[in-house]
């Protein structure tokens, strides 16, 4: 009877002792959970709060890239506006050779032997057939001669068949021929002339032409090539 009760004890005690440390572990699991469910909400705290303050971090860069974009980003009209403060004003400067210039008549009398365009006519003072390369025009012995327009005067001579003569650059291409001179010519080779400047007076120094009555014999090459200089000044030739 003894040895049944003791093995009834051991039995209960065994049992009681197996419930206990069932019991303990239940709790240590439920402990366990508790405390990694608490960890894990403060891990997904510290996250959120992490990832927000990144995010806070990251816009705030972003906006500030943004306004530094739209600062760069200028309109063309914003531009100008910057460059013409910065830049200086340029003068420009219009290229007499292409500026169409004021063209007189050198001497205002009766045309009486016209350029002849490569053609022969006889001439009175020679009495043979040649070209005429020019104009002239009558006036009166010592008569003002002008300049055709503005240009740099190249030469002044005397040449043996036309006389005392000036020949003047006019640009683009345009030299003035001013030949019959009286020998006074008040001008200097390199002097620059405008429209209507006096050159010279009518003369009668020219021995290819002294039949003729007192006149300016004048006449105009374009590129080194004769051309009609009364059609030139009234705008026909060119």
């Amino acid at each position: 009877m003894s040895n049944e009760k003791f093995k009834i004890s051991s039995k209960s005690l065994l049992i009681t002792t197996g419930v206990c440390i069932a019991v303990a572990a239940i709790a240590g699991f439920y402990t366990y959970n508790k405390a990694s469910d608490q960890l894990n909400a403060e891990i997904i705290g510290n996250n959120k709060t992490t990832l927000s303050a990144e995010a806070t971090t990251e816009t705030h860069v972003n906006a500030e890239q943004t306004n530094i974009a739209k600062t760069e980003n200028t309109t063309d009209t914003e531009t100008e506006v910057i460059e013409s403060a910065i830049a200086p004003e340029v003068e420009v400067v219009e290229d007499a050779a292409v500026t169409p210039q004021v063209m007189v008549r050198p001497l205002n009398g009766e045309i009486i032997n016209s350029f002849s365009n490569n053609e022969l006519v006889k001439s009175k003072t020679l009495n043979v057939w040649k070209t005429h390369d020019g104009v002239d025009i009558a006036g009166a012995l010592d008569e003002k001669v002008k300049s055709m327009t503005s240009g740099k005067v190249t030469k002044v001579y005397e040449d043996p068949m036309m006389g005392a003569c000036v020949i003047i650059d006019h640009g683009n291409g345009l030299e003035g021929y001013y030949c019959n001179l009286s020998k006074d010519i008040p001008i200097a080779e390199g002097q620059n002339v405008s429209a209507g400047t006096i050159i010279g007076m009518v003369g009668d120094t020219a021995e290819s032409e002294i039949s003729e009555p007192f006149h300016l014999h004048f006449a105009v090459k374009k590129n080194g090539e004769w051309i009609d200089p009364i059609a030139l000044i009234s705008g026909e030739g060119s």
